[in-house]
């Protein structure tokens, strides 16, 4: 069986301690038939000797046997205390798994918002200001629903594709990085684009900005790449760059352009840069058990008081917004007023793989600005899952007396 914080392991059963009543009730019965049997066949035995055959056998056995009999209990009840032992231990280094946390140290998006800045688009998407409209596709299929990035009458999806990701490269805080640094970046795409096009495109944009850091690639998607980062590489000195992505959607009804860049940084041994914000451990919940996903999300996170400020949803299917919608009143979203519910699908239309990353960028930005925790339940492109994150600002009162 598979094991988690969701299902923990049952304590060992353990065998009550024997009765001493009827131990001593035994003793009572064994002596009073052997001082019977001692009077039937022992008539003609000296009395010094009649009682001490007629007590000492009977004490004997009585002794041996209980004392054998607590001998078992006592290796069982050490097998208990070592396995429940065990499993206190277990309990205690899954949950400091589960609260590990990485830090956000940048974050940068582009939408079809008009270009006022980051920091007022966020405010836009806190307002629900709808930017979805009846326009045409790239492929000229004329009243499709969409937010679109204006590009110009020559325009193709690899040219804007390319500025967009230098865009997000220029954004990057390279010149504070130490010489040494590393990256490891995960492309997440959704396009009519091939995901190689795509990656073509961003090694060409990463070669002509000059930066010198060490690089690698994380085949990795969605929000477990964060929950895979905490598993394996909490220790690790390089830093996660996560750039989603999404252009010219082979299907386009009700979806938005977006590009969004998360700069991650582990806790133990980033601290170069600061950080903007805790993205703590996400959680996935299969369709029907969010409640507990939700509840494992809160959990991860090391507040007094579980206050979310806004709730945030991406990336979701009909379905999954319709549990949304019957879970939003459970803990910890309680306490989040339904203006404070703001659905990136509706305002926008949905980001496909770029959905989680531009909820969880523009929520960072929020929570800079107003010091406030917020929560995120996105999608996955790539499973049927729930997943809950948890944003806490950096300088927030519970988190510095965690």
């Amino acid at each position: 069986m598979s094991y988690s914080l969701k299902n923990l392991p049952e304590c060992y059963p353990r065998k009550a301690l024997p009765k001493i009543s009827r131990w001593l009730a035994a003793l009572v019965i064994m002596l009073f038939i052997s001082v019977i049997l001692m009077r039937i066949f022992g008539r003609y035995i000296d009395n010094h000797y009649f009682w001490l055959f007629a007590v000492g056998p009977a004490v004997v056995v009585w002794i041996v046997s209980f004392g054998f009999r607590m001998w078992i209990w006592s290796l069982q009840d050490s097998k208990a205390n070592g396995f429940d032992k065990r499993r206190d231990q277990w309990i205690l280094s899954e949950t400091r798994k589960a609260r590990r946390a990485l830090q956000i140290l940048n974050t940068t998006f582009l939408t079809a918002h008009p270009d006022t800045g980051q920091d007022i688009a966020a405010a836009a998407m806190l307002n629900k200001q709808s930017i979805i409209t009846s326009q045409a596709d790239w492929k000229g299929e004329q009243s499709k629903r969409l937010s679109r990035i204006e590009v110009g009458p020559e325009d193709t999806p690899e040219i804007l594709v390319s500025r967009l990701l230098s865009e997000l490269i220029a954004d990057l805080p390279v010149d504070q990085l130490p010489e040494n640094a590393s990256l490891a970046i995960i492309l997440d795409v959704s396009s009519s684009l091939s995901f190689t096009a795509v990656r073509d495109i961003w090694q060409d944009a990463w070669y002509e900005s000059g930066i010198a850091c060490a690089v690698e690639y994380v085949d990795r998607n969605g929000p477990e790449a964060v929950s895979n980062w905490l598993d394996h590489r909490i220790q690790d000195e390089s830093m996660l760059l996560i750039v989603g992505l999404q252009v010219d959607p082979l299907v386009s009804n009700n979806t938005a352009e977006a590009a969004v860049a998360l700069l991650l940084g582990n806790r133990l041994t980033q601290e170069t840069l600061d950080p903007l914000a805790l993205l703590h451990r996400p959680d996935a919940a299969p369709a029907g058990e969010l409640s507990k996903g939700m509840n494992m999300a809160a959990y991860n996170v090391p507040l007094k008081e579980n206050i979310i400020k806004n709730l945030w949803l991406a990336g979701l299917t009909g379905e999954q917004r319709t549990e949304v919608i019957v879970c939003q009143n459970v803990h910890p979203a309680q306490s989040v007023e339904d203006e404070a519910v703001i659905s990136l699908d509706m305002s926008m239309g949905h980001a496909g793989a770029a959905a989680p990353w531009l909820a969880l960028a523009a929520a960072t930005e929020i929570a800079r600005q107003t010091q406030s925790p917020q929560m995120i339940i996105c999608g996955d492109t790539t499973q049927d899952v729930l997943w809950s994150m948890l944003i806490t600002p950096i300088a927030s009162r519970q988190e510095m007396d965690s």
